[in-house]
């Protein structure tokens, strides 16, 4: 009832004054209702969300925390939304396992409940019984600068904006689709984790499949209302990594910037893996770089912590693990700047220890689970991916904003380096990266184009890979530039070096070595999108946020007149808007969709970013309606699909290369896909003997063709009892007359019968409707030869050539045929194709006569009929009137 109700509080009818047909505008249509379901399901499933993050979370984070890090509330907050997550995931992991091995639905929403509880009580109890043996360190309350409120106050609207946007709308990303949401509902049919099941960790999955467990059914809302959660856990674990390391300020920059960066706003509302492993890799780190900067006293712990932290990011993602490569770095790296001291670099190699040691129990039980059931412990991603990576300069666009603000601060010094070497020196980094960053080529050429609108602006090849790739000369200019100022630098700052300077710099340098490991296979591999990149993207902030609070300290900025402090607070509102609004106008081309009901419901949300899905699952929806049962679909590397139809036989490792192998099957599914994995298997489409029988009418028939952005989809419904045929019958062939004789062409092709639609051929088109069978081997491609041939002058007046079913994808190739098979073959002939037609005498006598011919050779194939040898071709059963009106 009380869903009822909520239900039609959250409907909102929008009526307007009648108007007339046609004059109705785009947010003013004749009535209709706006349904917020979207955001009564988002606010249903919150509890269980709470429950997840906060009462599971919170008392857990309280217990491996010192009593003294209590008043660090973001750490807190940070922690909690890992161990909360973490500790439910691993219990539903342990159902969805147990329950696979017996075949039984163990992962269901009573048994998941209890264990959760029990995990709240358990930690609730511990916290308390913390609480009160321990004693709280009195803290300090500061009160925030005017800017630190300015940034809390964006960072709220940000939350808020993308809070509204990742309820309304379901999951459309490409990866959401193909792996978490489908295995979230697959898990939530099934009730177990199915042991056929490998490929990424399931931190998200198996929330996704506990959100929706109360509704018994999909709901894409509930299960993403765990979003928020991790975008804001990934805004605690930037804050943490500045607060940990270095002040309230830094950790307010890094913050700010972390929520404030576009890709990280456009992202938020996807839910994939990138904003969750970025959160847990950036905790993670920041908990290692704590200890591993602390002198001695509770190190280990926090080394500890960091593992566990590890430990889930490896739970979420396997590219997790170039943190490990990080900290062998920083070991090595220490080792040597300690000249190979052994035992002051041991407590060092304690740190590093600890945290790959608890990092194991979580951290590898799924890879451990794979190579059990002998599935591969990691799967990489296809090397045609590594093609895409630009390897550009806007890759470096992190470093460079931090290269910049900190000449910015020290040319503002009384005490300033030597501007002769460095000013060269950053026009040099900026000559070798400026040519290959996307976005600036994209605004010179539109500046280009406002100059001179009938230009052609800039040059844009460089845009995308392998154009986009630095070059060598590029590399050796950045690398000159990077050595002028990093002299420069050095010479700078060797007479005032001491240790106040000394530590920030360490400490941001540990930072950038943590994460060089991954920002080089990022750089090399996988930097197609910036998404994949988001992991160290507060690592890479670090250096700009500390920078800033040298060159805006909180004590010079509240001492600024009111215009100056508006002047600045209006540049940073400027300069925060595009990450704000990224998130509303990046889920769609229009910007009303909240407001007008331009999406009425998830389908209408699917298809924005899915159009060619939706058409299939509207196909296919219609044929389930229709004959009562679900199809069997063979989808070459199609992913996506699943999602909609978990529990489908949907073959998408399937790559049939013979008509035979689609037995079962009622539909196939052929596009850019399919077209890339047959490519990737080296199987050509002329060898294909499926993808070369496309366009056959009688076996397969085209229901859905469509194009969008990125990929084509053609899908067929299959029928392959038309390739064999038990009797010999006008009906099992579908042809009007069958020739009584044997008519063989070479030793394998007979011609079995024909079915014209005309007689006469002036001033219509004929089609022509034949039958071959394949009744001996066919080593060769053979074209069919038709010569129109008059009895009266005994005279072919000309031959249409051409290979059986001709269509898109190729034709259908004598060579490919099976033995036995019936091949129908449609012809379409217009007396017009042929030279001098318009001479061609009046006639009654004329016929079409049918030979085979060899494309190479030019030869006909030898013709027997009954047996015997015959030349000139077979002439067809009816003859032809050409001439009159």
């Amino acid at each position: 009832m009380a869903a009822l109700l909520f239900d039609g509080f959250l409907a909102i009818r929008i009526t307007g004054q009648h108007r007339p047909v046609g004059a109705h505008s785009s947010t003013d249509r004749q009535a209709r209702m706006i349904d917020l379901y979207w955001l009564r399901d988002t606010l249903f499933a919150l509890p269980l969300a709470l429950l997840i993050y906060v009462g599971v979370g919170v008392p857990w984070a309280l217990i491996v925390l010192p009593r003294r890090d209590w008043r660090l509330r973001m750490l807190v907050i940070a922690l909690a939304f890992t161990l909360g997550p973490a500790l439910v995931t691993a219990w539903l992991f342990v159902l969805g396992t147990l329950g696979a091995s017996s075949q039984a639905p163990l992962l269901r929403f009573d048994l998941s409940l209890m264990g959760i509880l029990v995990l709240a009580v358990v930690g609730i109890g511990l916290g308390w019984r913390k609480l009160r043996r321990t004693t709280a360190e009195p803290a300090q309350h500061i009160p925030w600068s005017w800017d630190e409120k300015l940034l809390i106050t964006l960072i709220g609207t940000a939350i808020i904006v993308r809070f509204v946007v990742t309820a309304y709308w379901p999951f459309t990303a490409y990866d959401a689709l193909w792996v978490y949401g489908f295995q979230g509902r697959l898990y939530l049919l099934d009730g177990f984790i199915p042991q056929t099941i490998g490929y990424y960790p399931q931190f998200m999955q198996l929330q996704y499949t506990f959100m929706q467990m109360p509704w018994g059914n999909f709901n894409d809302h509930a299960a993403r209302a765990i979003l928020p959660f991790l975008h804001f856990g990934s805004i605690a674990a930037a804050y943490s990594l500045g607060r940990l390391l270095f002040t309230r300020r830094v950790a307010l920059f890094t913050a700010a910037i972390w929520v404030l960066y576009p890709h990280m706003g456009d992202w938020a509302r996807i839910g994939d893996l990138e904003i969750p492993l970025a959160f847990l890799f950036t905790l993670s780190a920041a908990l290692f770089l704590y200890a591993w900067s602390m002198p001695t006293d509770g190190r280990r712990r926090y080394a500890i912590l960091a593992g566990l932290v590890f430990g889930v990011a490896m739970w979420t993602k396997p590219t997790a693990g170039a943190f490990v490569w990080g900290v062998v770095l920083l070991v090595v790296v220490e080792l040597v700047r300690g000249r190979f001291n052994w035992r002051g670099w041991w407590p060092r190699f304690e740190v590093a220890a600890l945290t790959g040691l608890a990092c194991i129990p979580l951290g590898g039980v799924w890879y451990v689970r794979n190579i059990t059931l002998g599935l591969p412990a990691l799967v990489f991603p296809h090397f045609s991916w590594l093609d895409r990576a630009t390897q550009s300069g806007d890759l470096f666009s992190w470093p460079l904003l931090a290269l910049t603000l900190l000449l910015i601060y020290l040319f503002t010094r009384p005490h300033k380096p030597d501007w002769r070497l460095v000013l060269p020196g950053f026009l040099l980094v900026l000559v070798a990266l400026v040519p290959s960053m996307p976005d600036v080529l994209r605004a010179i050429n539109d500046v280009v184009l406002a100059i001179q609108p009938e230009g052609t602006g800039i040059d844009l090849s460089r845009i995308d890979p392998p154009a986009s790739r630095l070059m060598l000369h590029e590399w050796a200019l950045l690398a000159l530039g990077v050595g002028l100022i990093g002299f420069a630098l050095y010479r700078y700052a060797r007479p005032i070096r001491h240790e106040s300077n000394k530590q920030p710099v360490q400490k941001v340098v540990w930072g950038l070595l943590l994460a060089l490991p991954y920002f080089l296979t990022f750089f090399y591999s996988y930097s197609y999108h910036a998404r994949l990149s988001f992991a160290i993207v507060p690592l890479l902030i670090l250096p700009s946020a500390v920078i800033l609070t040298y060159l805006f300290p909180e004590a010079a900025v509240t001492r600024w007149s009111v215009g100056k402090k508006m002047l600045v607070g209006l540049a940073v509102i400027v300069i925060a808007l595009p990450g704000i609004l990224i998130a509303w106008s990046g889920a769609a081309v229009e910007d009303d969709w909240l407001w007008t009901n331009r999406y009425p419901d998830d389908n209408a949300r699917y298809a924005v970013h899915n159009p060619s899905i939706m058409l299939l699952k509207t196909e296919l929806d219609r044929y389930i309606a229709e004959e009562g049962r679900e199809p069997v679909i063979i989808a070459p590397g199609e992913q996506r699909l699943h999602f909609f139809y978990p529990l489908m036989t949907i073959e998408e490792f399937a790559l049939p290369t013979q008509l035979d192998e689609l037995a079962g099957a009622t539909h196939y599914l052929y596009g850019a896909q399919a077209r890339w994995r047959y490519a990737d298997a080296e199987i050509a489409p002329g060898d294909n003997q499926v993808v070369s029988a496309l366009a056959r009418p009688e076996i397969f028939t085209r229901t859905v063709y469509h194009t969008d952005a990125s990929f084509r989809y053609e899908l067929y419904e299959v029928n392959l009892v038309p390739r064999f045929v038990e009797e010999e019958t006008n009906d099992t062939l579908n042809v009007g007359y069958l020739y009584p004789q044997e008519v063989v062409f070479g030793e394998g092709i007979r011609l079995v019968g024909e079915a014209p639609s005309a007689r006469q051929l002036r001033a219509n088109t004929l089609y022509l409707h034949m039958v071959w069978q394949a009744v001996g081997p066919i080593d060769e491609d053979y074209m069919m030869a038709f010569s129109l041939y008059n009895a009266d002058d005994d005279t072919i007046y000309g031959t249409w050539t051409g290979p059986v079913s001709p269509g898109e994808h190729g034709y259908y190739r004598t060579n490919l045929w099976s033995l036995s098979e019936y091949v129908r073959d449609q012809r379409r002939f217009e007396l017009s194709t042929l030279d001098g037609y318009e001479d061609f005498p009046d006639s009654l006598n004329y016929q079409i006569r049918v030979s085979v011919v060899d494309p190479e050779t030019g030869e006909s194939l030898p013709m027997q009929v009954d047996g015997e040898l015959t030349e000139g071709g077979f002439p067809l059963f009816s003859p032809f009137y050409v001439g009159g009106e």
